[in-house]
């Protein structure tokens, strides 16, 4: 044989070769793999979301991203603790819709959680994001309860919790500088909603509440209502209004606390000034709502406040020295957070007119005051870095 004709034969052989290779990797990627889990092969929920393409963000948009870490924080926690207490649902629901539910959340929650972390890992933050201390406390209290006890429990959980996410991720979205960050959390709504749908639909099968008390204002008067009917109506909203203006005269009590520590116990300068600040002007505002409180249905307010407020202060008061000032500003901007939307949309459909001038008037200052904590947790962090970097280079 020529030395010509050998070479034919070789790269006839190559050739031969590389297609088979070819066709053995195409009807390998058509298989599913062997040892896939069962909840791999289960179809996907409809608001299960597909994971986010790779991408090169600029600096422009990196630096936004890192704006948005409190954000990113906060989403990434509420679906971990969805992920926590759905993996406690399949493992001691005795109930077959509530078992279900759980795993649709678990795997649900998962994806979107992904989906927050790998941002965060993108822009150089952090990934690991424990559970705060009411979500580890929701977990311990339901790991303690019997199966039918348990189902119940946690159906009312899932419904006050999606109910409090959605508002949350609502929040993110319109107040977020990342397009990214604004994108996940528009998509984080629309599954939450389903999920608060589907709750529902499983809490009123275990006889669980479908719905979670609110201070929301009753509607406003009809002017067609007349008599005993229109004061039954009008007493009924005065009331409601009442409880709004004693659930933030609650927010305010707070964050008039959280400020007499952080005034005591911050180290960075400019946390000791926004907490100043903070002490003075919420105090001035926690007077005014404690009298439309009373003002309004004779409503009076506690100030010991109720557990929920009460465990952040406690949260603050164990705070580390060196973990002070951002255990602070993370518990303000969370709190200034939550209440921009809530005074927004419920504040302004109140009732009575005192109430509704009383959030129009203080709501510029409440989210004049969550962009300075977030400009000063941007800060914190920083510094906190800085520290850290500058530790590990003395070790060296």
């Amino acid at each position: 044989m020529s030395t010509k004709t050998h070479r034919m034969h070789s790269i006839r052989g190559l050739v031969t070769a590389a297609a088979g290779l070819a066709l053995v990797l195409t009807a390998a990627s058509a298989r599913p793999l062997q040892g896939q889990s069962t909840r791999d092969t289960v179809k996907k929920s409809p608001w299960d979301l597909p994971p986010s393409p790779p991408r090169n963000p600029s600096t422009k948009a990196t630096g936004q991203v890192v704006a948005d870490s409190a954000y990113i924080r906060e989403a990434a926690s509420l679906n971990q603790a969805e992920v926590r207490l759905g993996t406690l649902a399949e493992q001691r629901s005795s109930n077959t819709a509530v078992k279900q539910f759980a795993q649709q959340m678990v795997a649900s929650h998962s994806s979107m959680g992904q989906q927050w972390t790998s941002l965060a890992a993108q822009s150089g933050l952090p990934t690991s994001v424990p559970l705060n201390s009411i979500q580890q406390q929701s977990a311990d209290q339901l790991s303690k309860l019997s199966r039918a006890d348990f189902d119940r429990a946690y159906m009312n959980a899932m419904v006050a919790d999606h109910e409090q996410a959605a508002g949350t991720l609502q929040r993110i979205g319109t107040y977020a500088q990342s397009a990214e960050v604004k994108r996940l959390a528009a998509s984080g709504v629309s599954a939450t909603q389903q999920h608060l749908s589907l709750a529902r639909q499983v809490a009123s099968q275990v006889g669980a509440p479908t719905a979670v008390a609110t201070s929301s204002p009753a509607p406003p008067t009809s002017p067609t209502n007349a008599g005993a009917g229109r004061r039954t109506v009008t007493d009924k909203g005065d009331q409601a209004d009442g409880q709004y203006a004693k659930e933030l005269a609650y927010g305010h009590i707070m964050e008039v606390r959280l400020a007499e520590l952080a005034q005591k116990r911050a180290k960075n300068k400019g946390v000791k000034q926004f907490a100043d600040q903070m002490a003075d002007d919420f105090g001035k505002w926690r007077d005014r709502w404690t009298d439309l409180a009373s003002k309004h249905g004779g409503v009076k307010v506690n100030p010991n406040m109720g557990p929920l407020h009460r465990e952040k202060i406690d949260r603050l008061e164990k705070a580390s020295s060196g973990n002070f000032d951002q255990v602070y500003v993370d518990i303000v901007v969370e709190n200034l957070g939550s209440m921009v939307p809530y005074m927004q949309k419920e504040g302004r459909a109140a009732n009575s007119a005192d109430i509704r001038n009383a959030v129009n008037d203080e709501l510029p200052n409440v989210r004049e005051k969550l962009s300075a904590a977030q400009r000063l947790d941007r800060q914190v962090q920083a510094n906190g870095k800085a520290k850290k970097g500058k530790s590990l280079s003395s070790k060296e």
